[in-house]
């Protein structure tokens, strides 16, 4: 890393105030790279110092110091990966100690005898200025590969011709994995080994590490990849791609052919924010389609007449025939972030998944959101089998949803078919309807409304007032009751239907005495005025309990 922003310590030594120094040991290491300057006044300043630096000081340290002292300074400067100490042995000492000498050799760290009348401050501003200059250097090569990205990107290229030009500067293979888009683009050529060996080896990181992939920080570590039945250990270097303060990618770069330098972390995190450009400019047209598309929707489904048949001759733009039978599936996101750009995030997701879906079926169809709500239309022809279909492609959507989007929670609701296109807001009714039901009436994430039962009528919105009603005449005297005298009568009454009147089981169910039943039993129906041995009685109450979980009263 520290190479190509550094000068070797036998560079440093060519410089002007450095011709006279002298190397007293550790001259094997003298390739060590210098990227700062520092002064040792004393031991301390290890505390302080980074890989790569270069202390300066006197023999005064090492006349003062006890010999373990003086040998733990050097161990400790090998362990931190310091370049070397450059010393002015004279006037305090003759000669540095033998064991000193002899350390840093086994050590291969570089002791250097500097000319006393050089002042330390001489030394620092030539040794700073070569760093600078090879610091500059990076910086302006990092320039013209981001200039030149911007204009590829300003000329209409692609993320593929940016990294065509990031793999010719670095020499190494890159990907990038778009996670919105659920895609993988490569610098190598296609259809690779190498591709194929990367991908993988990021779609096994990415499953490990989700929580650390979604933080907005660089990632350098080692990778193992397979070579020749054997592990070859390569750096690895992750990049987030970030759009909108949120992760939407990752550019990755690996050492598979050659060492990764400063210039090249430098050059991939450049290019991250290019790519994020063209990643934000997909993203925009998603949307602006995704607009069209609910407003085509919400046209199709009004109930004022002009935006309708706006709809229905705008309708052969996305290839429907008016007189062709209808379906919508439902997909309600159960979210209350709906302000979140997060929340955002994951409905635009849903969106591309499902449509990915829909586009592998090979239907005519159309997904359209409506706030939390995303609607799937389904245009069915003559020999379609649109019941089989259609359960095949919720169950897909389950999966993926569940798989690809985290923390995701949703529900499937799936409305009858109705022949001809002005007819698409019954289906939408049902879908919807059927959605409610998963919520609180069916412990089913994907429901159908053709199988809810009694609930198909009891849903209807214009008997809502008659049922609230009836609930009131029969059941909420009971539930009344159990909230003002903490009992739990309606959940007795709950378990008679449930065990079909048989007092014992009851008993059994409940865990009271049989009994206790026998007293509950008279106390509904001494609240409620119903006689349980009545057929039409016994009925009502049953039916007041229905409309009680499906109204949620």
């Amino acid at each position: 890393m520290i190479k190509e922003t550094g000068i070797a310590i036998r560079d440093i030594l060519n410089l002007e105030p450095l011709k006279k120094a002298k190397v007293l040991a550790g001259e094997t290491g003298i390739d060590r790279v210098v990227n700062r300057v520092n002064v040792l006044a004393d031991p301390d300043i290890l505390n302080w110092v980074d890989e790569g630096e270069f202390l300066l000081t006197t023999g005064y340290f090492f006349k003062t110091s006890d010999m373990e002292t003086q040998l733990n300074l050097i161990r400790e400067c090998s362990v931190k990966k310091l370049s070397g100490i450059g010393i002015k042995v004279y006037p305090y000492l003759d000669a540095l100690p033998t064991e000193i000498v002899e350390l840093a050799n086994e050590l291969r760290f570089p002791l250097i005898e500097l000319d006393y009348e050089v002042a330390f401050t001489d030394i620092m501003t030539p040794v700073f200025k070569e760093i600078f200059d090879k610091q500059s250097n990076i910086i302006r090569r990092v320039e013209t590969l981001h200039k030149d990205n911007m204009n590829t990107m300003l000329k209409g290229g692609s993320v593929d011709d940016i990294l065509v030009n990031l793999q010719k500067s670095i020499g190494n293979p890159i990907l990038v994995k778009d996670h919105h888009f659920e895609e993988f683009i490569f610098s190598e050529r296609p259809d690779t080994e190498v591709n194929d060996l990367l991908a993988e080896d990021f779609n096994q990181y990415a499953r490990r590490f989700k929580t650390k992939l979604r933080k907005n920080k660089t990632i350098r570590d080692i990778a193992k990849l397979p070579d020749d039945q054997l592990e070859r250990a390569v750096e690895r270097l992750v990049v987030p791609i970030m759009v909108k303060n949120a992760v939407f990618g990752h550019l990755v770069v690996y050492s598979y052919y050659q060492e990764l330098t400063n210039f090249d972390v430098l050059s991939v995190e450049s290019t991250a924010s290019v790519i994020a450009l063209e990643f934000l400019k997909k993203m925009s047209v998603q949307e602006v389609e995704n607009k069209y598309k609910a407003e085509f929707f919400e046209d199709l489904i009004s109930f004022d007449a002009k935006r309708k048949n706006k709809a229905l001759d705008r309708a052969n733009y996305y290839r429907f025939d008016r007189d062709a039978t209808y379906g919508i599936v439902t997909v309600k996101l159960c979210d209350d972030r709906s302000a979140d750009a997060t929340w955002h995030q994951h409905l635009n997701k849903a969106i591309f998944l499902i449509d990915s879906i829909c586009k592998d079926e090979d239907q005519t169809y159309l997904v359209a959101n409506k706030g939390r709500n995303l609607h799937i239309l389904f245009m069915w022809k003559k020999g379609d089998a649109p019941e089989k279909i259609t359960a095949q492609i919720t169950e897909k959507i389950q999966h993926i949803l569940g798989s690809k989007i985290q923390g995701s929670d949703f529900r499937i609701g799936v409305g009858r078919q109705y022949e001809g296109l002005d007819n698409v807001d019954k289906s939408l009714h049902d879908a919807e309807k059927a959605v409610e039901a998963s919520g609180n009436y069916v412990d089913e994430r994907i429901v159908y409304f053709t199988e809810l039962g009694i609930y198909k009528i009891f849903c209807q919105d214009h008997l809502k007032d008659e049922l609230v009603n009836f609930y009131g005449s029969t059941l909420q005297p009971l539930v009344k009751y159990d909230r003002k005298r903490d009992t739990e009568l309606v959940k007795s009454l709950i378990i008679y239907f449930e065990t079909n009147g048989n007092l014992k089981k009851m008993s059994e169910q409940l865990f009271t005495h049989y009994n206790t039943v026998l007293y509950r039993i008279n106390r509904i129906q001494e609240i409620t005025g119903k006689n349980l041995d009545d057929e039409g009685d016994r009925y009502g109450l049953q039916t007041a309990l229905k409309i009680m979980r499906i109204l949620d009263l």
